[in-house]
């Protein structure tokens, strides 16, 4: 066979070049898509440096200063981090203490107890754990671990905890008294509900026979268990009032039912004593109907609410 001649080596070597350089250009593509690809990371790492320096810019103490002060921190956030967790516990009791008692009373008195129980834990606590971490700051302060202005925002953010602590009242939100004002309506309501004014006295004899109305076992259980959570909190006094209001209107209805506008005689009347020995007779027999049947029946249902 011929040996190649020099043009043919030549053409050789041209369709390999040609070769060689279709295959870089296919890596260069590939390379440019992934960089396409990887773009937006680049612009995302980009974007978060300014923060990062911008974090790690307070800090200007050496490894060994950082090791010993973060136990410091730890045994401080520890306590700060068990309050934020309540916090947002009674964040989460909200929605229920917010909706009618009426609806499941006894589960909205778990909730509220709940709550009772998650601020006097805040009560308890967030004055130390904002002690711990004023304590933290001091100490960064003291060894030089962060630049000036940096624990000075530490300052002032604790100092305005500590002035919110202070204010205990702030603590929920004021959810704590929107709740018991529920409640008190909800005694109001199981009170009005279930009042009913004793019938009218019946003719004389008959009326050793009269059972007063009383409220239902469920609904006193009820009553007692509201009344319970009030006075704990310091609410027993309006109880008292609403009581007081709720149950006297009933005594009164069942008073007008006797029709005692006879008592309203005039001079002449009262002139008379046949008229006026009718009139004692009939007040007798109701003021003793009375004391009998509705005035010691309103004796015996305050003692069933607990004296109030």
């Amino acid at each position: 066979m011929a040996e190649p001649t020099m043009v043919d080596r030549g053409i050789q070597s041209l369709i390999a070049a040609t070769n060689h350089l279709k295959s870089s250009l296919e890596k260069s593509k590939a390379i440019g898509l992934a960089l396409e690809r990887t773009s937006p990371r680049f612009d995302e790492i980009e974007q978060r440096l300014p923060s990062l320096e911008a974090a790690v810019r307070p800090i200007r103490a050496d490894r060994e200063a950082l090791v010993a002060v973060g136990g410091h921190i730890n045994r401080a956030v520890g306590p700060a981090a068990a309050v934020l967790k309540v916090f947002d516990a009674v964040h989460g009791l909200e929605k229920s203490l917010l909706s009618d008692p009426k609806n499941d009373l006894s589960g909205y008195l778990a909730v509220l107890k709940r709550l009772e129980e998650a601020l006097r834990f805040l009560g308890e606590n967030c004055g130390l754990a904002i002690q711990w971490l004023e304590d933290i700051v001091e100490y960064l302060e003291d060894h030089s671990v962060a630049d000036e202005k940096y624990l000075s925002n530490l300052k002032k953010s604790l100092k305005g905890l500590r002035e919110f602590q202070q204010e205990k009242a702030r603590l929920d939100g004021g959810l704590r008294d929107a709740a018991l004002d529920k409640l008190e309506n909800e005694f109001r309501r199981l009170l009005k509900d279930n009042s009913v004014p004793l019938p009218m006295a019946p003719p004389l004899g008959e009326q050793a026979c009269i059972a007063p109305p009383q409220l239902p076992v469920t609904v006193i259980h009820k009553l007692q268990a509201v009344l319970g959570r009030l006075r704990a909190n310091n609410r027993l006094q309006k109880c008292v009032s609403i009581y007081v209001e709720v149950r006297s209107s009933n005594v009164r209805a069942s008073l007008q039912a006797l029709d005692l506008d006879y008592l309203d005689i005039s001079v002449t009347e009262f002139n008379d004593v046949q008229s006026i020995e009718g009139y004692i007779s009939q007040w007798g027999n109701h003021l003793e109907f009375a004391v009998k049947h509705l005035f010691e029946a309103e004796f015996k249902l305050c003692s069933d609410v607990k004296n109030i």
